[in-house]
């Protein structure tokens, strides 16, 4: 499993007179994957030459996210000092909050429809959603 690690795979396929159905269920999900915005990586430079990696989750829409980008986008020219969360909303004048994205994973983890590796798909969060995650990352931050 990977670090989003809550997903049950709970999809049957029913053998009916020859022909395999979808469950309703299964073919709501394959169209969420379809329909949801594939998170592209940013890459930007800081002061001192490291590289930061940057994704972006907007308001209200699905979104599928890599669950282990420092592997994913790693090679030989480009190791990554920081990957980040850019959280966008539409309702608060397109305000952005940046954050560290492993610190995201434990509250997105509670928005995710399922996982495929090396991806998962993460629910549109509407603004009182996304207010409260990112609060409760700024203050787990604050602990630290």
């Amino acid at each position: 499993m990977g670090i989003f690690d809550l997903f049950k795979k709970s999809k049957r396929e029913t053998q009916q007179k020859g022909q395999c159905f979808l469950d309703k269920e299964e073919t709501e999900e394959v169209d969420l994957w379809s329909k949801a915005c594939v998170a592209e990586p940013q890459c930007y430079e800081k002061e001192g030459k490291e590289k930061l990696l940057s994704f972006v989750i907007t308001e209200g829409v699905n979104t599928i996210l890599p669950m282990f980008p420092n592997e994913l986008y790693k090679n030989k020219e480009d190791n990554f000092a920081d990957i980040r969360l850019k959280f966008v909303s539409t309702t608060n004048q397109g305000e952005v909050v940046n954050l560290p994205f492993f610190h995201c994973v434990p509250a997105l983890s509670n928005y995710a429809v399922e996982y495929r590796e090396p991806n998962v798909l993460i629910r549109g969060l509407n603004a009182a959603e996304m207010c409260l995650l990112i609060s409760s990352v700024k203050q787990s931050l604050k602990r630290l």
